[in-house]
This record gives C-alpha cells, structure tokens and sequence, in this order.
C-alpha cells in the first residue's frame, strides 16, 4: 500500500497525518493555538480544538476518508512517485514506513507552499501542524531533525524571513544518499534544482542526483543530469565543479563498459586537475584505478589506488581507497595482505552503509579463495537480507556462486550467476553482465583461477612491505 493521509470531511478536504485531528477538522470544531511560558524562560507552542459556536446545531458529518493512493490525473505526473514507492515497499506502521511518510509529507508541504502567502492566500497553520507532528513521531535522527527544519524554514520563507530550504533540502538528499536510498534521494535532489536561485548550488545538486540514478541503473537519465551540470558549471565558472562533472561522465562511460573512452576521459582528467592543484586529481586516479582492474591490468590499479590514499585529505575517501587496494590485492593473490588492509579499514569505525556493504562483500570473497566455507555462509546469509544497490546486488550473486561453485554445488552456482545476470541487465552494469555470462556458460566444467600470479612491479612491491610493516594509514591494521 501507499502512504495514508487522513482527509477530513469538508469541502476542501484539508489533509492530516492524524485520524483524530481529521475527524475533528471542519466537522464543528476550530483549531486553537498559543503559547505557555516554560520555567527557563523559553516558550513552546500549544494546540486544542474546541467546539465551533456556529456549529453547535449542526449535525457532524461523516467519518474521515483515508486516501492510500496518490492522486493520480493522466494529464498531470505525481509528484515524489519514488516515495510512495519506497513507502510501499516498507511494513505499514513501522518505523520504516513512518519515515518515509514524513519525508513525502514534508515535500508535499514545500510543494504547497513554494511562494511567499500573499493577498489571495492564507496560511494554513493546520497543514504545518499535521506535518510537525508526522515528523516528531519518527525516531530522534539526523533524519528526524533536518525534516524538522525544512518545515521551519518553509514556514519563515511563507512568512518573508529568508529563503534557506535549498542548503536544508540537499542536507536531507545526502542522508538519504548516505544510507542508499538512491530513489528518493535522487528526487529530493531534483527537487532542490527546481527551487535553487543560488546557481551555485546547482552543479552540486545535478552531480549528485546523477550519481544516485547511475546507481539506479538508469544511465540515460543520468547522462542528461551530468550535462546539465556542465553547462551550469561553465557558466558559472566553476573550474571544480566541471573537473568532478567531467569525472562523473567518465564513470558513466565505466558503467556501460567502455573501458578504453573511459581510460581517455579519466587520464585527461588527470592532467587537467594536476595543473590546477584540484583535489578532484586524488579520485581521477582513484577511479583509473578500478577502469585498470577492469581490464585485467590489477598490479597497475593497486598502485593507482595507493597514489589516491596518499593524495586524499578526507578521511572517509581514504578509506575507500585502501579498501580498494584491498581488492586488487585479493586478485593478484595476496589475501594476507589484502586482510591487512580491510582490517584498517574495519577498525575504522566507518558508518556508511553501502561501504560497509562493500567491504562484506570483499571479506566473503576473500573466505572463498581461502577455502572457508563456515566464514562465506555467514557472509552470505549477513548480506542476503541487505537492501544492497543494483551493482553491489549484482556483485553479490556473483561471488555467491563462485562459493558454491568453489564448495561443490554447480547446481546453485548456476542459480546464483544466472541471478547475477539478470540484476546485471536490469541496473545495466555490463562489466557483472559479461562476467556472470561468461562463468554460467563455464559452470560446471571450467573454474577461472582463483588469482594472478604475483606481479613483479617494483610500484607494488614497495606497497606490499608498507602493509606488512604496518606504516602510515594500515598502523591499525591487526591480525
């Protein structure tokens, strides 16, 4: 089901998230509010309904009609479709679905009331009531706080105080980024472009909202939003923005698989933030990396990823570079190694969720080429229940059937990557796609080997002896 509103029973069918307020809502009663006087000093808001005099003879009306569907008029899009969706999707009358639900009726507030009240609009102070209390029945977060503020802040604007809702909206896109919930985040984006007079804000906005629907799967959409964001960042100027603009379009190249135009754009790249002194070089050299892995050229990509986590000043990319070296480490055989570095990583204490999520996914393949099959069965059940992205779903059901396959089972090895094939081409990552293609046709007569031989490159050799001596970024690295 969709998101309940509570509609009361009047003529305008005013909109409430509660059954009680609706009952009472032009059905002889008025809404009451004031002010008491806290003994620090402070006050706080107070709301009653009493009964309306006018109405005292008239008999009430009916009981308030639940609405479980958004509006839908064939002529006119719903807005925020993603989250109905995504509250569709959740238990109704969990915490979950709550959330979600407040989030929906917050933007549904802000499209309400995107200009300042004017001569022919009255402020409804019920409506920013009901989503108030929407908001305070969720669990005390990050979440519940900014939701908190954009109602306030669409409550100053109406009233001519400051317009500040685009800075707490893409604050809201990025928790919800930062927990994966790419489809509703990519919408709150999109909606803060629609607002944003600041076009400062916009390169931002459209690169994020770019990365959240690449992430999705929905590749043309994000190539419209990256050129949209590079015309807006020439504009304006913005030598940063148009270096990370450029990167993000390299990416989507990487995405779709062609690796060598994703090698040019990338090494461009490269060269141009080197001779600006932009940071933006630290991730060109990140992402060469994993288009190096990619095209099987791993010693090389480690040592890109090892030039990224010297380069990078923010600790959280720094971290993302070491769990990728991890990666290539584990390809060109050195899983002591490569559990080194993961357990930097691991002691970290990094909260982001789709990291977290990766670096599992890396420890259970790490437990196949070693031969543990009590570690990969608790791996795989852990991530099983996990609302993993579209690339790492598809990842997962790879490496799911590689441990099969490794522990004896070809039939659900065959499963898994024929799964794998089908979140490959739904979420459109063509590099899985010709993996898990290519390892159902080999299932059960080939076995790929489990790792390259060691390379001889001088570049990795000295890595290899900072991790096992536990220098610099792996000193919290244990055993």
């Amino acid at each position: 089901m969709f998101a309940r509103v509570f509609y009361c029973s009047g003529p305008e069918r005013h909109g409430w998230s509660d059954a009680a307020d609706a009952a009472r809502c032009c059905n002889g009663y008025r809404l009451v509010r004031g002010f008491e006087a806290e003994p620090d000093g402070t006050y706080r808001l107070v709301r009653s309904w009493e009964p309306a005099t006018e109405a005292v003879n008239h008999s009430p009306r009916s009981a308030p009609v639940i609405d479980a569907d958004p509006p839908i008029n064939p002529n006119i899009p719903v807005r925020h479709m993603a989250f109905f969706r995504a509250a569709s999707a959740e238990t109704e009358g969990s915490m979950e679905y709550k959330t979600v639900l407040a989030g929906l009726l917050v933007l549904r507030l802000l499209d309400k009331w995107r200009s300042r009240v004017d001569g022919d609009r009255e402020l409804k102070f019920h409506e920013f009531v009901a989503v108030k209390r929407a908001v305070e029945a969720i669990a005390d977060s990050p979440v519940r706080r900014i939701l908190g503020e954009i109602v306030n802040t669409i409550s100053a604007f109406t009233d001519g105080s400051a317009d500040t809702r685009v800075p707490k909206l893409i604050a809201y896109a990025q928790l919800l980024e930062h927990d994966a919930r790419y489809d509703v985040s990519a919408d709150v984006y999109l909606t803060a472009i629609e607002l944003a007079s600041d076009r400062e804000l916009l390169p931002l906005c459209y690169q994020r909202a770019g990365v959240c629907m690449r992430r999705l799967g929905a590749i043309d959409r994000a190539t419209e939003l990256y050129r949209d964001g590079l015309a807006v960042a020439a504009e304006n100027g913005d030598q940063f923005w148009l270096l990370r603009l450029r990167l993000s379009t390299a990416l989507l190249e990487f995405h779709k698989g062609d690796l060598p135009e994703a090698e040019r754009q990338l090494d461009g790249i490269i060269v141009d933030a080197d001779a600006l002194g932009s940071p933006v070089a630290a991730e060109a050299r990140h992402d060469r990396g994993q288009v190096a892995a990619a095209r099987d050229q791993v010693a090389l990509a480690a040592e890109y990823y090892y030039a990224a986590l010297k380069a990078y000043a923010d600790p959280t990319l720094k971290l993302r570079a070491m769990h990728d070296l991890a990666t290539a480490l584990v390809d060109l055989g050195h899983l002591s190694y490569a559990r080194t570095v993961l357990s930097a990583v691991h002691n970290s204490g990094q909260p982001d969720v789709e990291f977290v999520y990766q670096a599992t996914l890396n420890l259970m393949r790490i437990a196949i080429l070693a031969g543990e099959q009590v570690k990969f069965d608790q791996l795989r059940r852990e991530l099983a229940g996990k609302r993993l992205p579209g690339h790492q779903r598809a990842h997962y059901h790879v490496f799911v059937g590689q441990g099969y396959l490794k522990f004896g089972d070809p039939a659900k090895a065959r499963e898994e990557f024929a799964e794998a094939l089908v979140v490959a081409q739904a979420h459109r990552v063509y590099k899985v796609l010709i993996d898990a293609d290519e390892l159902l046709k080999a299932t059960p007569d080939e076995r790929r080997p489990p790792w390259s031989d060691p390379s001889p490159r001088p570049g990795l050799l000295m890595i290899l002896d900072e991790i096992s001596h536990r220098r610099g970024e792996f000193a919290e690295a244990i055993e």
